[in-house]
């Protein structure tokens, strides 16, 4: 138990000294350093042929060292500063109460934090007496659950700047030990001096990652920290860098860092999604190129499952809010598919991955204002094609890149799209090459940018073969009806659309039914996926084309068609 004269006797503020000093010592040790490569580089100038490569080659390693150790020691001086400075600020309160406001209080504390109140004098007024040691006592209490509560803390702030600079030390201890960490191929040492570049291709660029060293890619991170997010890569690896990236960002935005700061309540929801279960997988973060912050989570390894599904979300998504909901929801995808797969002859021990994909800048509206700034500019992108357009490119490279680092080089990928994310979904696929997408399904679907022509030929733009496009319009949902960018695809007649009433399906499962815009995914109150989430299950895992196992339905002419006639109905009554 911490007591107040323990932290009477610490001097908090001494860290944050040390801190100033280490980094000064520091700041010698790299300017040394950048002398040194500005010396090597003027050398290069002059200097060329094998004998001269290797020397560039060594220097480089060198330097990544230096980086590094120099990494290593910002890090030992940051969680003393940042630690130290919330110890003192801790001692100061503390001591504010204990050496000021107790003793003007006429009281006295001991060294646990217990305050005892002075004793009223009983005289002839005994009820007086007994209301205002009432008080004092009452008041003394409150004095001393504030003591205890900064006690506590101390204790607590003590043992957290303990672990933190334990481990920053830890890490230093490897760079100082493992010199040989930094030895890396002359293919990296050219793109970290920026002589040539990773390739774009996702095909290309996991070809490549597969022949470098355990250093060559921690060189790569150490020259672009966002490295994980490159399409191709490995997913074990996107999320190990990704990750650390991750601690990075959120360490930095819960220290007010500008840069990131308004990025903590995203930073927290990926945290604590990723950390939730061990089969999830980081494939995407990205708070730097976006006004929001980007984010994919995996359940399950996309590189090693058979089957891989891409779900991108529409209006006032963002990462904060929907990536833990969506990963949840892709959780029971995963469940529900691989339950579909095992209950099938020849498709048994088949594997799923579903990924949650917030990686554009959805538009968003303020529900609590909907005539603020944010409302009237969401109001504006929802309704015209520039978010997605933004987006497609990316979505595009990103299903390229599951395909490239799949073990099986062709996982079955189902594209999926909910409202406005699925005319991102619609104009990615219009990017992407024949036969990386194998399936698509949309739901709550405005348009697919395919245009409004009256002959269908949608499927043909989607680079999407015949009779692998699904659809799903529920009751009570307009957006489903809007035709805005394009048809929506409730209206195609290459789409098979599919039933979201409730039903009992093939798996002898009673499932609510969907209605609105928002059900679609979500289970019912039964802990269930509702028909809509069954079916978009069965499609990912492959068995679509099964029979008895999807849920047909109506086409969205009938269901508004449904809708209209019930509202006048309801008008008659």
């Amino acid at each position: 138990m911490t007591t107040i004269s323990h932290a009477r006797g610490c001097q908090p503020n001494s860290m944050v000294d040390y801190a100033k000093s280490l980094l000064a010592s520091n700041n010698t040790f790299t300017d040394q350093m950048h002398r040194m490569d500005r010396a090597v580089d003027a050398a290069m100038d002059k200097w060329q042929g094998d004998a001269a490569a290797a020397a560039s080659a060594r220097s480089l390693s060198e330097s990544l060292a230096a980086s590094h150790i120099d990494t290593a020691v910002i890090a030992i001086a940051e969680a003393h500063a940042s630690q130290g400075a919330v110890l003192d600020g801790i001692r100061t309160s503390l001591l504010a109460i204990v050496d000021l406001e107790v003793p003007g209080a006429g009281m006295s504390v001991a060294d646990d934090g217990t305050v005892t109140a002075p004793t009223v004098p009983v005289g002839g007024a005994v009820v007086i007496a007994m209301l205002l040691q009432s008080q004092l006592d009452a008041q003394a209490d409150a004095i001393e659950v504030r003591i205890k509560a900064l006690l506590a803390q101390f204790g607590d702030g003590e043992l957290q700047a303990a672990q933190a600079i334990r481990a920053a030390q830890q890490q230093l201890d490897v760079v100082s030990n493992s010199p040989e960490a930094a030895t890396i191929s002359p293919v990296v040492s050219d793109i970290v001096s920026g002589k040539t570049s990773l390739p774009s291709d996702p095909a290309q660029l996991n070809e490549m990652w597969s022949t470098l060293s355990p250093a060559d890619k921690d060189a790569l991170f150490a020259h672009d920290n966002y490295i994980g997010n490159r399409d191709g890569l490995p997913v074990v690896d996107r999320d190990h860098y990704n990750r650390i990236k991750l601690d990075d960002e959120l360490a930095r935005a819960e220290a007010c860092d500008p840069a990131v700061s308004d990025r903590l309540v995203d930073l927290q929801a990926v945290r604590d999604t990723v950390e939730k279960d061990p089969n999830r997988m980081l494939m995407l973060l990205d708070t730097q190129s976006g006004a929001q912050t980007h984010a994919a989570v995996a359940v399950g390894n996309p590189d090693t499952a058979d089957h891989v599904s891409v779900t991108a979300p529409g209006l006032n998504t963002t990462v904060g809010g929907a990536i833990g909901a969506m990963t949840e929801e892709g959780e029971q995808m995963k469940l529900a598919a691989e339950q579909q797969l095992d209950n099938t002859t020849d498709h048994a021990n088949e594997t799923v991955s579903t990924i949650a994909w917030i990686g554009y800048d959805a538009p968003q509206l303020d529900k609590e204002d909907y005539l603020s700034e944010e409302s009237i500019a969401g109001t504006i992108q929802v309704a015209q094609p520039w978010n997605a357009q933004a987006a497609a490119p990316n979505l595009s490279q990103f299903y390229e890149g599951i395909d490239a680092s799949n073990h099986d080089g062709d996982p079955h990928l189902t594209a999926v799209g909910h409202s406005y994310g699925s005319f991102t979904t619609g104009l990615a696929l219009q990017e992407t090459p024949e036969g990386i997408v194998d399936d698509v399904m949309v739901y709550g679907s405005p348009g697919l940018g395919t245009g409004h022509d009256f002959v269908d030929s949608s499927l043909d733009k989607l680079n999407i073969a015949p009779g692998h496009a699904y659809e799903m319009t529920a009751h009570d949902d307009p957006v489903a009806h809007m035709n805005r960018f394009g048809w929506s695809p409730g209206y195609m007649s290459e789409f098979t659309h599919l039933d979201t009433d409730a039903t009992t399906t093939a798996d002898g499962v009673a499932r609510q039914g969907a209605t609105g815009h928002s059900d679609y995914p979500r289970s019912g109150d039964n802990g269930a996926l509702r028909t809509s989430g069954y079916n978009t299950a069965v499609v990912i895992a492959g068995l679509a084309d099964v029979p008895g196992q999807l849920v047909t339905g109506d086409s969205a002419m009938k269901t508004g068609g449904i809708d209209i006639l019930d509202g006048l109905i309801d008008l008659t009554r």
